[in-house]
């Protein structure tokens, strides 16, 4: 096969690992580069046409309804528009709630992530978001936002996931790099929606100085369809915010972080999951990351077994990001 016949076949495998086949288009922006093939590109219409015409993509994979799945799972496109229809009912229920929370003071963005970002949402799944804090409050902003959600009846917790967000991210708009590559977070990142219609870019900000999904993705780069679905902030709860950041500004606004970071990074850190294996949580004034049970560490494996089965050897020496032994 071809380098593109191979890209190609193993970005269809990545995403069967999650039942989810690919439009032409999906597979072009998301395919997966090969370090061996170093910096090389192609372009839609280059995808389009291996797609249509190479023999050798033909045997191994199908298509149905515009999307191209590995031989033999095309019950898996049946599956994907469930799910979307799903995802949809998920993003009419949230979208009040992401335009509620933009009263809440020093939030400058939130990011959706997982299966709600990627359409591919299940009864109970709940939404991932990222949080982009100002710098400086990032305790802060954790403890509104937890605060609010409760309030709101949308927070995850225990076994309430259904239709809740999950609060497991949050950076600050002076760290918007996230310091952990790997393919799967390269996959993750690039399917990332904003809830809001930014107007300082700080979306934007966040897909420029992750360049470093690039080196996974051979045609990754900033996107204005990624914020599609985006809403506008309701000018009277921006007005509450900017109210509520008065108020927790200067000295005593610092004084209140600092006791939060130092109260809560100590019973975070006394928790048993703080080191379990699997996983990985990260407590700083930069960024908090709450995974401790990763699904990268199912994934990552998978994807490059599948690559040694599929004849692909040049991709499977993926790692992880980092996580926990």
């Amino acid at each position: 096969m071809t380098p593109l016949e191979k890209s190609i076949l193993a970005t269809v495998a990545y995403h069967d690992i999650f039942d989810y086949p690919l439009a032409g288009f999906e597979i072009w922006r998301l395919l997966i580069r090969a370090r061996e093939f170093g910096s090389e590109e192609f372009s839609a219409g280059e995808v389009f046409e291996a797609l249509h015409g190479s023999r050798e993509l033909k045997g191994k994979l199908g298509s149905r309804f515009g999307f191209y799945f590995l031989s033999g799972r095309e019950a898996i496109v049946a599956k994907r528009l469930r799910r979307k229809k799903l995802a949809d009912r998920k993003w009419k229920k949230l979208r009040p709630v992401f335009r509620l929370l933009s009263a809440v003071p020093f939030v400058r963005g939130i990011f959706v992530s997982g299966s709600l970002a990627m359409e591919n949402s299940k009864e109970d799944s709940d939404a991932d978001i990222i949080v982009v804090a100002r710098a400086g409050r990032i305790w802060t902003v954790r403890t509104l936002m937890t605060f609010a959600t409760a309030i709101l009846g949308v927070r995850r917790h225990g076994d309430k996931t259904r239709d809740r967000i999950c609060l497991n991210h949050y950076i600050t708009d002076k760290s918007l790099r996230i310091p952990f590559p790997s393919l799967y977070n390269a996959q993750s990142y690039a399917h990332l929606l904003s809830a809001y219609r930014e107007d300082d870019g700080i979306f934007r900000r966040f897909q420029e100085e992750n360049s470093w999904l690039g080196g996974y993705l051979s045609n990754f780069g900033p996107s204005e369809l990624r914020s599609a679905r985006a809403s506008s902030r309701p000018r009277g709860l921006v007005f509450l915010s900017r109210i509520g950041e008065l108020m927790l500004a200067g000295r005593a606004g610092d004084g209140i972080e600092r006791a939060l970071g130092a109260l809560e990074g100590r019973r975070i850190r006394k928790d048993p999951l703080f080191r379990s294996a699997g996983g990985r949580i990260t407590i700083d004034e930069m960024q908090l990351e709450f995974h401790p049970d990763s699904h990268e560490r199912f994934v990552i494996p998978e994807f490059n077994r599948r690559m040694e089965d599929l004849g692909l050897g040049e991709f499977a020496s993926q790692r992880d990001s980092g996580l926990n032994r």
